[in-house]
């Protein structure tokens, strides 16, 4: 067995390795329960004959994230806007009647 990758963050070792499985890759995780630990990370390793399958699947996996992230940053200027023009509106409203 071959460590693909460590961290502390279990929904993404946990993500990880359904990413892995999707694919036949058999995997396996240590020190799952050290998490609630600050700065236990925890591993998740494959065998050596899929270690290159399973980078790939990871990387994939970790650009995805990324790429979400990005298109999800408006969100926020956009419910603030909308909350902005709320109260404009409300205002006017009460100036008029």
């Amino acid at each position: 067995m071959r460590t693909l990758l460590s961290s502390t963050d279990l929904s993404f070792v946990q993500s990880a390795q359904i990413a892995l499985e999707a694919q036949g890759i058999k995997s396996a995780v240590s020190d799952e329960n050290r998490t609630g630990l600050p700065s236990n990370p925890i591993t998740l390793a494959v065998s050596d004959a899929d270690y290159s399958r399973a980078v790939r699947v990871v990387q994939g996996l970790q650009e995805t994230t990324a790429r979400g992230a990005r298109e999800m940053r408006w969100v926020p200027r956009a419910l603030l806007f909308v909350l902005i023009m709320l109260i404009i509106t409300l205002c006017a409203v009460l100036i008029l009647r």
